[in-house]
């Protein structure tokens, strides 16, 4: 299959995905997002299969409902944009479970970037991925010395309200998904976003770091 196709697949296959998982956040604890239809969250019209077509609906509609005119919020174009991007660069055979992997991330950080915090059930679909295909036992004692360390001031910062739970176990995750490298190359990334956009937005917020983590992901997956 030629690869340019396969891109072509994989963005789409990843704004459908990034749609239907800020739909999952949207309606999480509220609504069945499984089994209703998607509707416009302002007059609740059903919408049909045009209005739901990821990126094009939304430039289509100028970002407004088609029936009531109600603005759509901007992270619905910036989901289906981000989960195009990170599909793109991923190899559908040689390693299946980065779409599983990849899309569980998302779903986190879109969770976490409306609520500063996840849902830690989903944390076990990615714990069982990594059992599943990776060899998370192949390090050398001296390495595993460096985890614990790290984890350990991880640990610290988190009883300071430093650092948050959560982003200490995405932390152990990359670990055991990549290795132990990776896993800090991506959060050096992550960091580095995270600080240029408290300088460059309003210093007085406090940002969710999870979606640093997962466009540093991205980042890491076109090396």
């Amino acid at each position: 299959m030629p690869t340019l196709f396969i891109y072509g697949l994989n963005f789409i296959f990843g704004t459908i995905i990034g749609s239907h998982l800020l739909v999952i956040v949207q309606r999480f604890g509220q609504e069945n997002f499984i089994s209703e239809k998607s509707h416009c969250d302002s007059c609740k019209i059903p919408l049909t299969l045009l209005n739901q077509i990821p990126i094009f609906s939304f430039i289509r509609y100028k970002g407004h409902c088609f029936f009531c005119k109600a603005p759509i919020p901007i992270e619905a174009l910036y989901c289906e944009l981000l989960g195009g991007i990170a599909f793109l660069p991923l190899n559908p055979y040689l390693d299946q479970s980065s779409y599983l992997f990849i899309t569980f991330i998302f779903l986190i950080s879109i969770f976490d970037y409306f609520d500063h915090s996840f849902p830690i059930s989903l944390l076990f679909p990615l714990i069982c991925i990594i059992v599943l295909t990776r060899a998370f036992l192949n390090y050398e004692l001296i390495e595993w010395g460096l985890i614990f360390a790290i984890i350990l001031i991880f640990l610290i910062m988190n009883l300071k309200n430093k650092f948050g739970y959560g982003d200490t176990i995405i932390f152990v995750i990359l670990i055991f998904y990549y290795d132990f490298y990776t896993a800090q190359y991506i959060f050096l990334l992550a960091s580095i976003l995270l600080l240029i956009n408290h300088i460059v937005g309003d210093k007085r917020n406090t940002y969710p770091f999870v979606p640093f983590i997962f466009l540093s992901l991205i980042f890491y997956n076109f090396l």
